[in-house]
């Protein structure tokens, strides 16, 4: 079982996923772009009314003339001011309608990831991204956007409107094109590049960052912050250098736009200025030829920038566009999905590799059937195979060979959250959030009161501190139940274990943060439970395997062997140095 490989999209691939954003906002495009139509004809009317001026109302001497154009040149410049201002306000919340809705998308992407992808990349990593590589995006669907538009539409009809004033000024206008369209092309390339790699490096030292400051206690402890200072300044170094090429290669295309477009003009004026001595050319027409030569090469400028900041924002949303094309090996959905599991759970002849580790075999051949309400602990040295063996229930992963059975039906015919809702896991360092006691309790149950999450409080012995804490079940626990205990979070995660009241119930080392005395308390309230799940215990105390149904000894990745405590105590060699070497060590 292998990952599927990310293939890159390509840019047309990508440019069609913008388009596809784009068009679902499109409610709030549609009135910026009437807006940007607005602005247009305001800014084509503009040098034609100047025109008007100065040929027909200074030179004319047409004084009431001149009064109303002056008159017409102040509401045009109003309209154009509002359509301006209502273009950018639709642009730029489209552009952040589009960027949450792109968040929101790969973000309920990577919850359908299985669990393979999150083991081969860092959350660090994941989680810069997800809110590092959107802003370029967003930059660009907005008012940059909106100009490209303004000035792609002055480039057409500016054009146009230039032959009709001087074919000859025109021509010599557009030999700034090619060298524009060379410029974009082969720097437009270099920094969609750089654009991607920048995006690399700061999520690599995002990634660094989160696991650090994650860690701080361990930090601190060590008195490393020196030494993490210095390795994120060396990241951040290299971030620095790749940004510094991708500002260079953007400040290169700007400036050969700039040279090119203002070189063609300066070159019309000159020989405007010739046609205007010669009595072939009006002044107020080679001035408005001017300003539509001005608007024009704007445009091109604008269409050569607008192009570097979109080619930046596909490099930089290159791993997004990626993500959301990758198909997740094992689904969250789809599949039978059983009203009742009858609890039991076999493995057959169940063989595994973890996709990370290929080359080594954690499951070599394992048969083992637990029958319905049975409590089963599993019981070896460190990778010997326990935890994989709850993997493979709770479908994190699926078999390289054999099969794994619940309730008699095999596991990949199964809708994986059907199944993962048959059970609950309670793990040796419990994730909690940081919400309320009452939210973290509650987790993963669709209707909870109050009641009931106070009774499964009380089965799982943490009612005695929930009391003592100011806010009670209201308070808040901070970052993971940092604020918490070891064994204060493992109690609360086995009440939220209990609050689901499963068919089977997982417990990886759920109590060894807890003292002797709570231990027992624990072991005996769970062993009152009403319903009598199926309990699978990991366990490294000798009180928690001597008092269970069934005790599951592994070695290897193999099955060694299997029976009860007071039985293999006394038949097994390998389970008694195991016992006098881990479990009462411990």
């Amino acid at each position: 079982m292998t990952e599927p490989r990310i293939r890159p999209l390509g840019m047309i691939a990508q440019v069609r996923h913008v388009a596809r954003l784009v068009w679902a906002e499109r409610r709030t495009y549609l009135p910026g772009t009437i807006f940007v139509g607005f602005s247009i004809a305001t800014a084509v009317a503009y040098p034609q009314v100047i025109r008007l001026i100065i040929d027909d109302g200074i030179q004319g001497g047409h004084t009431q003339h001149l009064n109303q154009l002056s008159l017409w040149m102040v509401v045009i410049l109003l309209i154009e001011a509002v359509a301006t201002g209502a273009r950018d306000y639709y642009f730029g919340l489209g552009a952040e309608r589009v960027g949450v809705r792109l968040r929101r998308t790969v973000f309920e992407t990577l919850l359908r990831q299985d669990i393979q992808f999150f083991d081969r990349r860092d959350i660090g990593e994941i989680t810069t991204r997800l809110w590092a590589d959107v802003p370029p995006l967003e930059y660009v669907l907005g008012e940059e956007f909106a100009d490209s538009l303004r000035f792609a539409v002055f480039s057409v009809l500016g054009t146009g409107l230039l032959f009709y004033t001087s074919p000859q000024l025109t021509l010599l206008t557009l030999l700034a094109v090619p060298p524009i369209v060379l410029a974009t092309s082969f720097l437009g390339r270099r920094v969609k590049i750089l654009a991607a790699d920048v995006q690399n490096a700061h999520a690599e030292a995002g990634a660094a960052a989160t696991e650090v400051l994650a860690g701080i206690r361990t930090v601190r402890a060590f008195s490393q912050e020196a030494a993490e200072r210095s390795r994120y300044d060396r990241q951040m170094a290299r971030a620095l250098e790749l940004a510094r090429r991708k500002v260079q290669a953007r400040a290169m295309l700007g400036g050969v736009s700039l040279v090119a477009g203002e070189c063609a003009a300066l070159l019309a004026i000159w020989v405007g200025g010739h046609l205007i001595v010669a009595g072939r050319m009006t002044t107020g027409a080679l001035i408005s030829f001017i300003l539509y030569a001005l608007l024009v090469a704007r445009g091109f400028r604008n269409a050569s920038r607008f192009t570097a900041e979109s080619l930046r924002a596909i490099g930089a949303t290159q791993w997004i566009f990626d993500l959301l094309g990758r198909a997740p090996v094992i689904p969250i959905e789809g599949g039978d999905q059983p009203v009742d599991l009858d609890g039991s759970v076999t493995f057959e002849q169940v063989r595994f590799r973890y996709p990370t580790r290929p080359e080594v075999e954690a499951l070599k051949g394992v048969d083992l059937h637990i029958h319905p309400g049975e409590v089963v602990a599993l019981v070896g040295k460190s990778g010997s195979g326990k935890s994989t063996l709850l993997n493979l229930m709770l479908r994190f992963y699926d078999p390289t060979e054999g099969c794994v059975l619940v309730g008699g039906r095999d596991v990949r015919t199964l809708s994986p959250a059907s199944l993962r809702g048959h059970m609950a896991t309670v793990m040796q360092e419990p994730t909690l959030f940081s919400r309320t006691i009452a939210d973290n309790i509650a987790y993963g149950t669709t209707a909870s009161d109050a009641a009931g999450i106070a009774r499964a409080a009380a089965l799982a012995c943490a009612d005695e501190f929930i009391h003592r804490l100011p806010d009670g079940y209201q308070a808040s626990i901070g970052d993971r139940g940092v604020q918490l205990s070891g064994g204060q979070r493992q109690r609360l995660a086995i009440a939220r274990a209990l609050l689901r009241r499963p068919r089977i119930l997982i417990l990886d080392e759920a109590t060894s943060a807890l003292d002797a005395g709570l231990e027992s308390v624990v072991q005996v309230a769970l062993r009152a439970i009403d319903y009598h799940p199926t309990t699978l215990i990991i366990a490294h105390r000798l009180s928690t395997v001597a008092k269970v149904d069934r005790v599951i000894v592994l070695d290897e990745g193999r099955i060694v062997e299997s029976g009860t405590h007071d039985r293999l105590i006394h038949t097994s060699t390998f389970y008694r140095q195991l016992v006098q070497t881990q479990l009462v060590a411990q």
